[in-house]
């Protein structure tokens, strides 16, 4: 299955001699230590820190000297799909996934030091498995090795240095399949990437909601080998709380696994994922969700807190109870403490910032964040939706904002302790829905809906005050889409690429644009920033279609592309 590309195979030997000869190849562990400290010289989760802010501490970079910054190197990724991962950095390699390899590059120069891949089985296929394929959202690091997980979900371990294969294991769970080549084509796939914790622990999300409901869960598995630790469900089980909200055996296939990577709390030992949509999306089904049986089908469209101990849920909060309208809670949880309390913080599609307290999951407040929101009319002090939508029968079309694809949607968020701001990638739309008979092919359900985004929508930058969620700035680009993700920094810079490839430098407070220029790219993945050679760079990961999340006369004239661009004075 793994194998390294042919050119990196060709050259490996008489790369590691020149290592060896320049004295460079003595590789520096990263320490259980490294991995709970804030971003700094290094950025060593996707999201920078492992309480999922994407804050920098780094200051060398500030609103009075950002106008000078220049592009530094280019690389080409070579991916034909969405580079959808945040890179992470360690000791002068950048490291990043996409299309089933990871890659290793030299943060100075751009050059690529190794690449190393995977091959699909010969009969993966099924539901939407073009819109899965060769996605992956965060790699991890840990000790000496890198990880990453292939979207039929085995667990790849490799040097960082080198990129030469320490393990690899498939996780014991069926992967999508061919229709024409199996009899059961659902299965679990892995795009959301993987989260490396103090204790030799690997989180690994595994999400089958879209390729056919299988329920979702989080992972816990060795650094050293990849062996499983445990597997904590997202969808209650018989016996625990909320298992009741799901009539009959539809837990099985109700879908709720995680898109995205989490957060993490040192104290605690608590590990916060958001989850998918209740599956089917019609509610009209055995799961009996809202405006059919008013069922909550608690998990799903949550937020869940995992005991990385033991592996069980401490905590599961619902979102949107029963969802009917694809507002799966898939954004990743963030951790902040607010006026000495320790406080999760998620803005979502629902188009409402949910705040909880980190140790119970009560909920602390909603405050409304996107323009028009016409499914509720806002959140009540239980932290359950003031339903304003009647759910129409199966077969009527109606209009509702903001659209499934949400107020903001798999591009990350950040918060700025400094500033005092939480920084959105956000887009206003709005979408026609109807529900249809759920069919089932190969053991496969689909949805149960049609939908299309309305055109007319457009992106929007936001920076909200974290407390009160009050509207402190905002950036329009008055076309239709999602930037790629948020990053902030003590310095004072907000930092993002929007769908169109405008890489963006502003000021953190104000919002002023500081630096900007057109890469003529997508972007699907938020920037990174550290250290190299006694200076501050910022990277950004782009390349992918247009097509998710915008509307395609708006940005025709962008290409695929895939590089690295990186940027500093």
């Amino acid at each position: 299955m793994s194998r390294y590309s042919m050119s990196f195979a060709v050259g490996v030997a008489a790369l590691a001699l020149v290592l060896v000869s320049f004295g460079t190849v003595q590789a520096k562990p990263v320490t259980d230590a490294d991995l709970v400290a804030p971003a700094g010289n290094e950025w060593l989760h996707g999201n920078g820190n492992i309480d999922g802010t994407r804050f920098s501490t780094l200051t060398q970079l500030t609103p009075s000297n950002a106008g000078s910054l220049k592009v530094k190197w280019i690389a080409a990724l070579g991916g034909k799909t969405d580079a959808q991962a945040t890179p992470i950095f360690h000791d002068g390699v950048i490291i990043i996934p996409q299309d089933n390899r990871l890659n290793g590059f030299d943060a100075s120069t751009g050059r690529l030091l190794w690449r190393y891949e995977t091959d699909m089985p010969e009969d993966w296929g099924g539901q939407f498995v073009d819109f899965f394929t060769g996605k992956h959202r965060m790699g991890a690091i840990a000790g000496e090795n890198a990880y990453y997980a292939s979207n039929e979900c085995s667990i790849h371990g490799v040097n960082y240095k080198t990129g030469e294969k320490i393990f690899a294991v498939k996780v014991d769970r069926p992967y999508p399949k061919d229709f024409k080549k199996s009899s059961d084509g659902n299965g679990y796939f892995c795009t959301a990437g993987l989260m490396a914790i103090p204790g030799g622990k690997l989180i690994v999300p595994m999400n089958a909601t879209d390729t056919g409901g299988l329920q979702g869960y989080v992972e816990g598995r060795s650094q050293k080998d990849g062996s499983l630790l445990w597997a904590a469900n997202m969808i209650p089980a018989p016996g625990e709380p909320g298992a009741d909200t799901w009539p009959g055996n539809s837990r099985i296939y109700g879908g709720a696994g995680p898109w995205e990577v989490g957060s993490w709390d040192a104290d605690l030992k608590l590990y916060y994922s958001g989850t998918a949509n209740a599956y089917p999306w019609n509610p009209y089904t055995e799961r009996d969700g809202h405006g059919a049986g008013n069922k909550r089908n608690e998990g799903a469209a949550s937020i869940v807190a995992v005991n990385t101990d033991t592996g069980k849920a401490a905590w599961r909060f619902t979102v949107v109870p029963g969802d009917p309208w694809d507002y799966d809670a898939m954004q990743t949880p963030m951790l902040a403490t607010i006026d000495g309390k320790r406080t999760v913080i998620q803005p979502n599609k629902t188009g409402y910032i949910h705040y909880l307290d980190a140790k119970t999951g009560k909920f602390l407040q909603a405050p409304q964040f996107s323009d028009k929101i016409t499914w509720a009319k806002g959140i009540n002090s239980d932290g359950n939706p003031n339903w304003d939508f009647p759910i129409p029968e199966e077969g009527k079309t109606i209009e509702l904002w903001p659209s499934l694809l949400g107020g903001v949607n798999m591009y990350p968020s950040a918060i700025n302790p400094k500033t005092g701001m939480i920084y959105t990638a956000g887009r206003e739309a709005g979408m026609s829905y109807v529900f249809e008979k759920v069919q089932i092919v190969s053991n496969v359900r689909n949805l149960g809906v049609s939908f299309e985004v309305l055109p007319g929508g457009f992106e929007v930058e936001r920076a909200n005050d974290l407390k009160t969620g009050k509207e402190k700035w905002r950036y329009e680009t008055k076309k239709a889409g999602y930037s790629g993700g948020m990053m902030t920094t003590a310095g004072g810079l907000t930092v993002w690429a929007t769908q169109g490839g405008e890489l963006t430098v502003a000021d953190a407070t104000s919002g002023k644009v500081l630096w900007q220029m057109a890469a003529n790219t997508t972007s699907k993945s938020g920037p990174m920033t550290y250290m190299v050679n006694g200076k501050q760079q910022i990277t950004f990961a782009l390349g992918g279609t247009g097509g998710f999340g915008s509307v395609g006369d708006d940005w025709k004239n962008i290409n695929q592309g895939s590089m690295l661009v990186t940027i500093g004075q």
